[in-house]
């Protein structure tokens, strides 16, 4: 989910909670810090008190791009309900 809305150009922590899979706040922050750690993306501040954070995907996350568009067809083909994806996220080969 998250790297799914870096890339449809939500960059912030307040995108993430506003996605319709509903993640608490406290799982989100795990989940950040796990994937920072991985460096999937990198996070720099746009707001300094208190201080905020905006996330930009490195090209480790960006290279994930295709996984996911590949998860995102299977999903829509075999599990009926889930998310569809938007024309721009399935026509890009990463960022």
């Amino acid at each position: 989910m998250i790297l799914r809305d870096l890339i449809n150009g939500k960059p912030r922590y307040s995108d993430f909670l506003g996605s319709p899979e509903r993640i608490t706040t406290h799982i989100l922050a795990d989940r950040l810090q796990r994937m920072e750690a991985a460096r999937l993306f990198t996070r720099s501040p746009y707001q300094e008190r208190p201080v905020r954070y905006a996330y930009e995907l490195t090209e480790i996350g960006r290279g994930l791009h295709p996984t996911l568009q590949e998860f995102c067809r299977w999903a829509n083909r075999f599990l009926p309900g889930t998310w569809i994806p938007p024309e721009k996220f399935m026509e890009k080969l990463g960022l």
